[in-house]
């Protein structure tokens, strides 16, 4: 109790200083930057108040700070940048109204970090395999929202009126959200074993953050915000139908029948290495959720000594200035009889099956899918076709059934 009593304290004085030099100034520029620092200065004031010491006592206060500071940094650089949080419009004028977010987020900050204040009073844990799962869930959680954060950060910098629908955004459309929840409840596995009677009150920090960030300021309003700017677009509807809200999961594909199996379409009777070898360029495709923002995109083909093939996956990204882009496969064609069948793996011991179903009469275009019609991929010796062979190469496709309309033309220069 003297640990919550103390956080409490601590929170409630530096949101108070912030609110008086806020509320003076009339400045957003102070809110955001607070809200890290509460957390950061808690955590601080509590490993001093309890002479907390040892790696394993001390990890989850040097979480929280490690946590604390980076947000601080990047929600104060972000407001320099936008200038003004409309948030506090008709707020920031009445210092009572202007009091009520400075009250709720000190209380806010006690309340998150109840898995770490409860800590305190035990000294020293004995080693448990929760603080290991613990401490992974906080550091996905910690890679999530910093990743998110910068790739926002980045694109709006270049682009103020759009919206961010590439990179881990293209997983989820409030990913940061996500990763914050992560930090939090992987703090409270990792004490979760010193935790006795009242003291598993703790589980309504990750609670509180989660239903916070999900129901209530977090994705709600943005949600709203999101859907008044954008919501008259296109593009902006797709990204919605097809990205997940809040957890990281592969974009849909845009394909109508993406589930139904190709194993009875048949692969082409015959490539030999030396067709196959060097760079095929990537014209049309229903894509991977890595690559679906790429541009430019091609395959290099490279056989080595011991019969498998090394591939680079090679486009560009984003605009002004565009950003080279790679990606590192292997592939292998494990019968010579039918060298349409591959197996290409993106991370090591996993493999996906490949399937070439179609070569042009030439043999310098081609088709290639998965074991299901989720992805397809147009392919071609030449960076460009003329458009009648591109639509026939499309048709082709359209004859084994795949939804052709789900294919992405790709830009090549």
């Amino acid at each position: 109790m003297n640990a919550l009593l103390i956080a409490l304290g601590i929170s409630f004085l530096v949101n108070a200083l912030f609110f008086v030099f806020a509320s003076l100034r009339k400045t957003d520029t102070v809110t955001d930057l607070s809200y890290g620092l509460s957390f950061f200065l808690t955590s601080l004031g509590l490993v001093f108040a309890f002479r907390i010491e040892g790696a394993s006592w001390l990890f989850p206060f040097i979480a929280v700070m490690l946590w604390a500071l980076r947000l601080a940094i990047y929600l104060f650089a972000r407001i320099l940048t936008i200038k003004v949080d409309h948030r506090f419009d008709g707020r920031r004028e009445d210092p009572v109204k202007f009091a009520r977010f400075w009250i709720l987020q000190a209380l806010s900050t006690a309340i998150i970090m109840l898995p770490v204040i409860l800590s305190s009073n035990h000294a020293r844990p004995s080693f448990s395999i929760a603080q290991v799962i613990g401490a992974l869930i906080w550091l996905a959680g910690l890679g999530i929202e910093t990743m998110a954060d910068s790739q926002k950060f980045s694109f709006k910098r270049k682009n103020r009126e759009g919206f961010i629908a590439s990179g881990i955004w293209s997983w989820s459309r409030h990913p940061n959200y996500f990763g914050e929840m992560l930090v939090w409840w992987g703090l409270w596995v990792y004490v979760l074993p010193s935790l006795q009677g009242f003291e598993h009150l703790a589980i309504l920090g990750p609670l509180y953050i989660s239903i916070l960030l999900r129901f209530v300021s977090g994705v709600p309003l943005l949600e709203k915000s999101a859907q008044k700017k954008y919501g008259s677009s296109p593009e902006y509807q797709d990204y919605v139908e097809r990205t997940s809200l809040l957890i990281l999961w592969p974009p849909k594909s845009k394909s109508s029948n993406s589930g139904v199996s190709t194993a009875k379409i048949p692969t082409i009777a015959a490539l030999s290495d030396e067709e196959f070898v060097g760079r095929w360029y990537e014209l049309g495709r229903i894509p991977l959720p890595v690559a679906r923002d790429w541009y430019m995109t091609s395959d290099v083909y490279e056989k080595l000594p011991d019969g498998s093939w090394r591939v680079r996956y090679e486009g560009k990204s984003g605009e002004n200035p565009p950003r080279g882009r790679f990606m590192r496969q292997k592939l292998r064609r494990p019968d010579p009889s039918t060298p349409g069948e591959m197996r290409v793996s993106f991370i090591p011991g996993i493999w996906m099956k490949y399937r070439a179903i179609h070569l042009s009469a030439d043999r310098r275009s081609m088709l290639v899918t998965s074991s299901k019609m989720k992805y397809l991929w147009v392919m071609s010796r030449n960076a460009k076709l003329p458009e009648s062979e591109y639509q026939a190469l499309l048709a082709v496709a359209a004859t084994h059934g795949f939804d052709t309309r789900a294919v992405q033309r790709v830009r090549q220069e």
